[in-house]
């Protein structure tokens, strides 16, 4: 396969500069106009301490390693975060723009006819335009991973030391910023195999060598510093362990969020598996076609050797991305190539494109229009209509951060909410956690429990109930409670893109609704 890359003439330029300034319009809309969701509450209070505090943090609490420090400490740059929904997403607003240009300039080593198609998708992508909007470092994350593979396939044409050197600065950067970047290090090994072009010269196992030995070396004091504190505490608590999902649960989800709709994800697949039946070069289909599989597929099998309980989403291989756009149009490229009569009458690569931005665009109206999770309309309402002695109780653990930090009660130690619950019966199957506060002089007690709600008001006090999609049907059947508000949590991204974590309150009050009779309980 060969691909002549030539210089970027004017007009490419021009398109370029184009697809920057669209991106960024999309990106910078509303950005500062939706509530923090629960994953950017952890950011805010990961994001207080200096490296000083981070350090002592790891060493006080050697469990906690579920993020390396290096986006924390970038966030932290904009402390004491005046405008929390604008500060927190000010770094994956920069980095989610300067991913256009990148795949651009990455997509262009693969072919330059593919170039232009895989910047427009990305720029219009929503998924992606969500994670530039969102105060987590998946945005910073994918940008680094495009500069890796960029300076990597660079080495293959220059054989030039310090492409390989900038493409090991970016490896170990992106294992500071989050370690799912360490599955993406490991499979795009495999593009050592990929042929640039026909007269590119096999690649040397000293520059393989460099390549990953300076990577190691650049992570090595954070490595160093977990090995020498952890000692084999448990990470995750089970009071806030989830089902991990089936790989055919877990693929779906990565295709639902990348390619949306049907005709969209269907086409999309039908390119994946075509790719090696019509590449000229299947060798290089089937490496990129593996670099794509491998890690899903690894990482699931891990997860489910340690019994690791965590929902998986496609945010936690979102570095693949750029290589499944790369993929998709490459497909289409050599489809039209092996039917050049398709050509005569219509481009498939440019019907894809339109399907593609079609797809998306459709999504964006009400993506901006949508909360993630309105935890601040929430605490708004509720702060008006406490009274002393109300009780809250919420369906989810989860809630409780969110809630609280717009109460603006942070964590006084430490980065995160210390949360002490209770077994609320000798088998260890029901427990409770109880935090009582004081707000605008009103005393009130936030409850959470995997048991029924219902013993909250057998001392005549009002119960006011949070509660997600699953439990609000149940909750209108069975229980005398009044639906009081609703807050939008419709385009939320847990195991696919949008969940929706919309958020429903309820109120019971013995004194002024009518009772009616309890069937069962609620858990």
């Amino acid at each position: 396969m060969h691909h002549k890359n030539g210089n970027l003439n004017r007009n490419k330029i021009i398109l370029l500069i184009l697809c920057i300034i669209a991106g960024f319009a999309l990106r910078f809309y509303t950005l500062d106009h939706k509530s923090l969701w629960i994953d950017e509450v952890h950011t805010f209070n990961d994001s207080r301490p200096g490296l000083k505090d981070h350090i002592r943090y790891f060493q006080e609490k050697p469990a906690d390693y579920l993020h390396p420090p290096l986006f924390f400490l970038l966030t932290h740059l904009f402390y004491p975060f005046e405008t929390p929904e604008r500060d927190l997403r000010i770094i994956p607003l920069v980095f989610g723009i300067l991913s256009i240009p990148m795949i651009y300039f990455l997509s262009r080593l693969f072919s330059p006819s593919i170039a232009l198609p895989c910047t427009l998708s990305l720029a219009f992508m929503a998924y992606h335009i969500s994670f530039s909007q969102d105060g987590r470092s998946y945005s910073l994350l994918m940008f680094l991973g495009m500069v890796a593979l960029y300076f990597l396939l660079k080495h293959h044409e220059s054989n030039q030391k310090k492409d390989l050197l900038f493409a090991a600065l970016a490896y170990a950067i992106s294992f500071y910023t989050n370690y799912t970047a360490i599955p993406f290090i490991f499979s795009s090994q495999l593009l050592w195999f990929y042929q640039i072009n026909e007269q590119e010269e096999k690649p040397r196992f000293s520059s393989f060598l460099l390549l990953n030995a300076v990577t190691l070396l650049l992570c090595m004091p954070w490595i160093l510093f977990v090995v020498l504190n952890y000692k084999s505490q448990a990470g995750m608590d089970v009071a806030f362990s989830e089902a991990f999902g089936s790989i055919g649960s877990i693929l779906s989800n990565i295709l639902n969020d990348w390619v949306p709709f049907v005709p969209l994800t269907i086409i999309s697949v039908l390119l994946f598996i075509l790719f090696p039946v019509f590449s000229k070069n299947r060798k290089n289909a089937f490496l990129l076609s593996s670099v794509l599989l491998f890690p899903t597929i690894s990482l699931y099998l891990s997860c489910k050797f340690v019994k690791f309980e965590h929902y998986f989403s496609s945010r936690y291989v979102i570095n693949f991305l750029p290589l499944f756009l790369i993929l998709s149009y490459l497909s289409i490229e050599a489809i039209e190539l092996k039917f050049k009569i398709l050509r005569k009458y219509f481009s498939l690569k440019f019907l894809f494109l339109v399907l593609f931005i079609g797809s998306n665009v459709m999504i964006l109206p009400l993506y901006y229009q949508a909360e993630k999770q309105d935890f601040r309309g929430l605490v708004r309402y509720l702060e008006n209509e406490l009274q002393d002695g109300d009780k809250i109780f919420l369906k989810s653990i989860a809630y409780i951060p969110g809630i609280l930090h717009y109460f603006k009660l942070y964590p006084l130690r430490g980065r995160h909410y210390d949360i002490p619950y209770q077994w609320q019966t000798p088998e260890k199957k029901e427990f409770e956690a109880r935090i009582p506060l004081i707000s605008q002089n009103r005393k009130f007690t936030i409850y959470f429990s995997n048991g029924c709600f219902s013993k909250y008001v057998e001392d005549g006090s009002r119960l006011w109930i949070v509660a997600g999609v699953p439990a609000v049907k149940t909750i209108k059947e069975k229980y005398p409670c009044i639906l009081k508000g609703y807050f939008d949590g419709s385009f939320c991204n847990f195991r696919k893109f949008p969940t929706d974590a919309s958020m429903y309150l309820f109120l019971w009050d013995r004194k002024t609704s009518k009772e009616k009779k309890i069937k069962g309980s609620s858990h």
